[in-house]
C-alpha cells in the first residue's frame, strides 16, 4: 500500500511543478523569440499597417500577429504582465516583432 501511496504523491508533485505559474517560458522554436510585449496587433490593424508602411517592413507570407515594445523573456526574469509572445522575427531594433502568436508562462 505504501509504494502505491508514494508513487501517487510524487506523480501529484511532479503535476504541480510543471502547471505552477513563474516557471520557465516554452523553449522558442529554432529561430524564433519569446517575448513580452506591451501591444499585439493584427496583421490587418490600422496601426500595423501604417507602422509597417513607414518602416518599410514587409509582412507578405507571415503569419501571426505583430509585437510592439517588446522585450526578451530572459531579461524579464520569464515574467510578463502584458502580454507573451513567441515571434519569428525582430525589426528596428526589438521594437516590432513580425509573426507572432501567444504563449502560456
Amino acid at each position: 500500500m505504501f509504494p502505491k501511496v508514494a508513487v501517487f504523491a510524487t506523480a501529484l508533485l511532479a503535476t504541480l511543478a510543471v502547471a505552477a505559474p513563474g516557471g520557465s517560458p516554452p523553449p522558442a522554436a529554432p529561430g524564433t523569440t519569446n517575448v513580452c510585449c506591451t501591444s499585439v496587433l493584427t496583421q490587418s490593424d490600422p496601426l500595423t499597417t501604417l507602422l509597417t508602411g513607414l518602416l518599410g517592413i514587409n509582412l507578405d507570407g507571415i503569419l501571426g500577429s505583430v509585437g510592439l515594445g517588446c522585450t526578451l523573456l530572459s531579461v524579464l526574469g520569464n515574467t510578463c504582465s502584458n502580454t507573451a509572445v513567441n515571434c519569428q522575427s525582430t525589426q528596428v531594433g526589438g521594437l516590432i516583432n513580425i509573426g507572432c502568436i501567444p504563449i502560456t508562462l
